[in-house]
């Protein structure tokens, strides 16, 4: 099965849905009052367990039993992806329909020639071990035989279908390995077409909210809370999140130590035009990195001096549990900086926080 199937594509499918901020999880987390996200997760798991399975199994053993078994196995996990896809497809491109309904183009000689190919696999599916004890066919129950190499070149198993009416003849069910390998790829392809659907929705999402102005303010810090909502009202990026709820702690900081007020001022001067560039990015749906001239950026070597406090004390910010070596983390502030932003465990936490960035970009 190593020539027949890859799963790079379930890969890339996987990659492309966590892609674009997680646009579908944004989307999909509820649709309609239903997390459709999670049916996409759990399609894309069966698919890669399944094709993995596929690209590891071994050849067929020589005992009949045991093949009989490893194509069971195979039968089952291309139903699986068959299944999985069908869903994927309902979510992404059309609910309730089947994208292969009606198609008769993957098995030939077909004992049931009024079938599709959807429903003449389920049947194979069922004679070959789904419920072979219990079979529904041309009216009347049904029993598989026990499955044995087909006389006929174009079948490697087959199996006689008993009925239970007395005096009914058997049947015969051909199976055809490359028959069921044609099926699994087509279904397995089809999530090139889903992919191309994905990323024309997010396309279409970008252009719709492009068109949608995001309101402007002449106050940064009125302008970083309208941002802060079309953020989460966007993509709800992560990244972006993030470094505007540490901008508006940086504008909500309350500096009474007169020393630092110029400072801080023109601190906060410099990252207007990241504010700005912050906006223009959400406007256009392109959620890239931002400038990494930003005065929000680190430029002193203290980072690495300080690393194990820094890392503690952004804990303490963002995490919002106290830290009892908060003070400590200060006393190694003030020490390294002869006491200029005069740390204090007294200080607001968003004080604190522009504290250290003043620190880090002088």
């Amino acid at each position: 099965m190593r020539n027949v199937v890859s799963d790079d594509k379930i890969n890339n499918f996987r990659d492309l849905v966590n892609s674009n901020s997680s646009f579908v999880y944004q989307i999909y987390k509820d649709k309609g009052g239903k997390n459709l996200f999670n049916l996409v997760c759990s399609a894309m798991d069966w698919i890669s367990v399944s094709i993995r399975h596929l690209e590891n199994a071994p050849e067929f053993d020589k005992n009949i039993d045991s093949k009989c078994m490893q194509v069971y196995s195979l039968i089952s996990s291309i139903d699986l992806v068959f299944e999985s896809i069908k869903q994927l497809h309902r979510v992404f491109i059309a609910d309730n329909k089947d994208p292969f309904s009606g198609d008769k183009i993957c098995f030939k000689d077909r004992l049931f020639a009024d079938e599709d190919d959807n429903n003449y696999f389920k049947t194979i599916r069922a004679c070959f071990g789904a419920h072979p004890v219990n079979l529904k066919q041309d009216n009347s129950k049904r029993f598989a035989s026990w499955p044995f190499p087909s006389h006929f070149n174009t079948g490697d198993l087959s199996v006689h279908l008993y009925s239970r009416d007395v005096g009914k003849e058997d049947l015969t069910l051909n199976l055809n390995i490359n028959e069921l390998l044609k099926f699994l790829k087509i279904r397995y392809e089809y999530l090139d077409i889903i992919a191309n659907r994905i990323e024309a929705l997010f396309v279409e999402y970008q252009c719709r909210l492009s068109k949608e102005k995001i309101e402007t303010k002449q106050d940064p810090l009125e302008q970083l809370y309208i941002l802060r909502s079309e953020s989460e009202g966007r993509l709800d990026n992560d990244y972006y999140n993030g470094e505007i709820n540490d901008l508006i702690m940086i504008f909500e900081a309350d500096v009474t130590d007169a020393d630092l007020v110029p400072l801080a001022d023109r601190y906060k001067q410099s990252l207007l035009p990241l504010i700005e560039e912050i906006k223009t990015n959400l406007q256009k749906m392109n959620i890239s990195d931002l400038g990494a001239d930003s005065k929000l950026r680190i430029r002193s070597g203290l980072d690495k001096v300080l690393q194990y406090e820094l890392g503690k004390f952004y804990i303490w910010v963002h995490g919002g549990r106290y830290d009892p070596l908060l003070e400590y983390y200060f006393e190694r502030f003030n020490a390294l900086t002869n006491g200029k932003f005069k740390f204090s465990k007294s200080d607001d936490i968003k004080l604190s926080f522009l504290k250290v960035k003043l620190m880090l970009t002088e």
